[in-house]
């Protein structure tokens, strides 16, 4: 029986498995993601990665026989024409080109430019990246001889070639995703060209294979390696999320909110929301996508300033954060929680808003002030899979499936089902994203991805600590956070 690797090149860690083509795993590992504040050193990042997956084939006694490669967008790197990192990667979350953001977010199309690329400007996006290099690393990118994604490094450093996915190539702001094509103009007005793009393959077709010159005993020569696309929509894709009307809320230090549509979303309405659109993993259906920089970060920001458990190991950390959640009992807080440390992206972006917590009484302690950090954001995810729901003309989710590291904090995954009216249903496998990435190097080997789906259980709350929150909703949320101006 074939055995796949899947990588996950994420934030906080890079994650691998292995798994069997129906989706058992075998092994999985991680190792911290490398970094230095917003930026990557490259090496560092691909043998981290490649440290993971070393770990599994050594616990399961095997090397894959394909592996597939998923990963946080918008991160990246210039290349020469050696394949040499010319500058460190920068991360999604690096703020230098936030004037250049802001010039794109001020051009007379910028409608037209996110109904073609489906991208809203901001200082993580490629093209935003690729105007500062211009600005303030001319010599760096007059020798780019390509851009490389975080996933895209990995492969890399297995085939000595550099390609990736359509659902990273939409996250740079220079695809057009209703053509699949790189737009020329955009990127001439960065500097650059199409031909130093990485090439986009098709959905499980491999960027390359491993040479001799990478082979060791963790992958053998001649193994397939496909980028399998954006982390958000991979993990969704293995979660079962593949068909319109279904949704995924991915739960980490960000959250993303993902709904399948067989359409593209009117691009007018989207951008108004603040929400990106393209293809999904299988390139056949569209999706719609919103996002929350900070929501497993709210934990972590409680755990830090208000615990003073900064220094203190994760286990104790979030122990400590769940035995106060408990405390505060099942039924909602009273209290309203604007969730945004960053400001809000969607829906009705205001990068101004902020973090903010209303109607504190007496009766309040840290145990209600914990729970209503989650009840803050399960109701600011709600929000966005509603407002998704009209933007792909299908009405509320019939599904929504929640992932991630956040769904080990049984009581996040409650109030959200307790939050919103459709069935809520968990996939119970820890790094699906990597099974995801795994499933699509099956289709270089000729096997079905749709093969492989997570393990899910549905979440049933109880009908009363429903109607209470679904009515916090309607009178205290929705009121809240759409009232103009900044929350204080």
């Amino acid at each position: 029986m074939a055995v796949l690797a899947g990588i996950d090149v994420g934030t906080t860690h890079c994650k691998a498995v292995l798994c069997t083509p129906d989706g058992t795993v075998l092994a999985h590992a991680q190792r911290r993601t490398p970094a230095d504040g917003h930026v990557h050193d490259v090496a560092r990042l691909q043998q981290a990665a490649l440290d993971a997956l070393a770990a599994c084939t050594a616990a399961a006694g095997r090397t894959p026989d394909a592996v597939g490669v998923t990963g946080m967008a918008e991160t990246g790197a210039p290349l020469d024409r050696d394949g040499t990192p010319l500058l460190p990667a920068s991360s999604w979350s690096d703020p230098r080109p936030a004037a250049q953001a802001e010039r794109l977010r001020g051009d007379p199309g910028a409608a037209a430019l996110h109904a073609s690329t489906g991208i809203l400007p901001s200082p993580k996006v490629p093209l935003a990246k690729w105007h500062w290099l211009r600005d303030e690393h001319p010599a760096v990118l007059r020798r780019t001889h390509v851009w490389a994604g975080a996933a895209d490094l990995v492969a890399q450093a297995l085939t000595g070639a550099v390609g990736t996915d359509a659902t990273f190539a939409q996250r740079t702001m220079a695809w057009d995703v209703r053509t699949g094509t790189w737009r020329e103009d955009l990127l001439a007005r960065a500097g650059l060209a199409p031909e130093r793009m990485p090439t986009v393959r098709a959905p499980g077709e491999p960027v390359g294979r491993t040479g001799t010159a990478t082979a060791t005993a963790v992958v053998a020569a001649g193994v397939p390696v496909v980028v399998a696309g954006h982390d958000h929509l991979v993990g969704a894709w293995a979660a079962g999320v593949r068909e319109a009307g279904q949704a995924a809320d991915s739960m980490g230090t960000a959250e993303a909110v993902v709904t399948v549509g067989d359409g593209p979303p009117d691009a007018g309405a989207a951008a108004r929301e603040g929400m990106s659109y393209g293809r999904h993993v299988d390139g056949r259906h569209w999706c719609v996508v919103a996002g929350m920089s900070g929501s497993g970060a709210l934990v972590e920001w409680f755990c830090d300033r208000v615990l003073g458990l900064g220094d203190a190991p994760a286990d104790e950390r979030y122990g400590r954060f769940a035995d106060l959640v408990g405390q505060a009992g099942d039924g909602p807080t009273g209290l309203t929680v604007e969730p945004y440390l960053y400001g809000r992206s969607a829906p009705r972006p205001d990068r101004d808003r902020r973090l903010a917590v209303h109607g504190v009484e007496a009766r309040h302690g840290l145990p209600e002030l914990a729970r209503g950090l989650l009840e803050g954001a399960s109701h600011q995810a709600r929000w966005m899979a509603d407002v998704q729901g009209e933007l792909t003309g299908g009405g509320p989710p019939r599904t929504v499936t929640l992932l991630g590291g956040s769904v080990r904090l049984e009581a996040w995954t409650a109030v959200k089902a307790a939050v919103s009216p459709w069935r809520t249903l968990v996939c119970a496998v820890p790094d699906v994203a990597c099974l995801g990435a795994a499933a699509w190097a099956g289709a270089a080997l000729g096997l079905d991805p749709a093969a492989v789906t997570g393990e899910r259980y549905e979440v049933r709350p109880r009908p009363e600590i429903a109607r209470a929150h679904r009515a916090a909703h309607a009178r205290e949320f929705l009121p809240t956070v759409q009232a103009g101006g900044a929350g204080g």
